[in-house]
């Protein structure tokens, strides 16, 4: 091999490494992005969720509701909180969630809120799923044997 060629060689190998760094990082930072996204999609889904049941089941949330949130007391107050939270939406949800979380707030019952459900697991784990929003409606929901 001539000095030209080792030099070549050298290059190579030096020049492969600097692209696989790079390739390395912007992969890395992809992720850290992606999984900060969706870390921050499970916690306002979560929380979304629990002031939609509070919502759907005020007669009986209520009292919890006052306790956990104490600046929201009426139902008026509720509904204003998810109003906004839907507009915060905007910045992260899927465009099915965005849509489900209308329908909820326009029909403001439980089969809404179900389907809401149905779309944010969707939405977070790409599950594919056989649930409808029927298999969310509880018929009984007091304790059976009071022993």
């Amino acid at each position: 091999m001539t000095v030209e060629q080792i030099l070549a060689a050298l290059g190579l190998i030096g020049i492969g490494g600097i692209l696989q760094a790079v390739v390395t990082y912007i992969i890395g930072s992809r992720k850290k992005k992606s999984d900060a996204k969706q870390e921050l999609k499970e916690k306002r889904y979560k929380a979304i969720l629990l002031l939609c049941y509070a919502f759907v089941n005020y007669a009986r949330e209520h009292t919890k509701l006052v306790i956990n949130r104490p600046n929201i007391t009426s139902k008026e107050e509720l509904l204003n909180e998810l109003n906004a939270e839907w507009v915060n939406m905007s910045l992260y949800a899927s465009d099915n969630v965005i849509s489900k979380m209308k329908n909820l707030l326009e029909t403001q019952n439980a089969n809404s809120y179900n389907s809401l459900i149905i779309e944010m697991r969707k939405d977070l784990y790409s599950v594919k799923t056989k649930l409808t929003p029927e298999t969310f409606n509880l018929e009984n929901t007091e304790v059976i044997n009071k022993d």
